[in-house]
């Protein structure tokens, strides 16, 4: 019961911070960035790591599960767009100067549900812009290298009867690891951006429930854009933006209520201490 009370006085602490309209703004500038942020962190990871295909198709299909089936026309042109351009020093700087206003965002969103009204210095706002990246880049690349076992598993076995790869860990590798990357990308965006000091477990906590409820709303999401709201009756042509926007909308809401728990949870750690 106390969990689900919290999820409920969240859900209530996320309107009554006008939650929909930080999740709007949040969603507006994500969709603006998405294509500068991911060629910028690809051409980092370029610089870093070489060209290599094997990541790239990895890194495009950790951003394209992001996203329901029902936006796969939209997910399917940004793979196209994005792409390892080996960009130079001051173009690198300009996708990276595009992509900040998506952390800027972040940023402002949880200041507010966190009620922190001074903002940061721009410049330690982008160092920790900085610091996200690298850990996101520390995250990414570890499970690559996790991921990458199964065909070196596979190779070995041919030749060691004795390495097999079972159904326990293709299921950990397919539908486990990309639910722990997504939690611990959210549970650092907890704990690195809001400008007050948030506990690591509070924000683990909050992240899981946000991944959770992220993976469970893309399901509803496509069901319900497939059979119930014919939004091509009304959108045309548009329908595939339509839809793209409406899950950065979504997504960016649930986003803010982990957050919200994350704040609650904060403030009953609080209390007891007062106690």
């Amino acid at each position: 019961m106390k969990v689900v009370r919290l999820i409920l006085r969240s859900c209530i602490d996320f309107y009554r911070d006008n939650g929909l309209t930080l999740a709007g703004s949040m969603s507006y500038f994500t969709m603006m960035a998405i294509v500068p942020l991911c060629i910028f962190l690809i051409t980092v990871f370029g610089h870093l790591l070489g060209e290599y295909p094997g990541f790239y198709r990895f890194f495009l299909s950790k951003v394209t599960n992001f996203f329901p089936a029902a936006t796969q026309q939209v997910t399917d042109d940004l793979a196209t767009i994005i792409s390892y351009h080996g960009l130079g020093k001051v173009s690198l700087a300009l996708y990276g100067m595009m992509s900040y206003q998506v952390f800027a965002s972040i940023e402002s969103s949880l200041n507010a549900i966190f009620k922190i009204k001074k903002q940061r210095h721009v410049i330690l706002s982008l160092l920790v812009s900085l610091i996200v990246v690298a850990l996101v880049f520390a995250l990414l690349t570890t499970t690559f290298a996790v991921a990458s076992l199964i065909p070196l598993l596979k190779t070995l076995g041919s030749a060691v009867p004795m390495i097999k790869v079972g159904a326990i860990t293709k299921f950990f590798l397919r539908f486990v690891l990309p639910f722990v990357l997504v939690m611990f990308l959210i549970m650092l965006l907890y704990v690195l951006v809001p400008r007050t000091r948030v506990s690591a477990l509070n924000a683990l906590k909050g992240a899981f429930f946000a991944t959770l409820l992220l993976e469970v709303a893309k399901h509803a999401f496509t069901w319900y854009v497939s059979s119930v709201a014919h939004f091509g009756k009304i959108y045309g042509s548009l329908t595939a933006f339509v839809m793209f926007l409406l899950w950065m909308f979504y997504s960016s809401s649930i986003f803010l209520i982990g957050a919200e728990i994350v704040h609650n949870l904060q403030g009953q750690k609080s209390t007891r201490g007062e106690k």
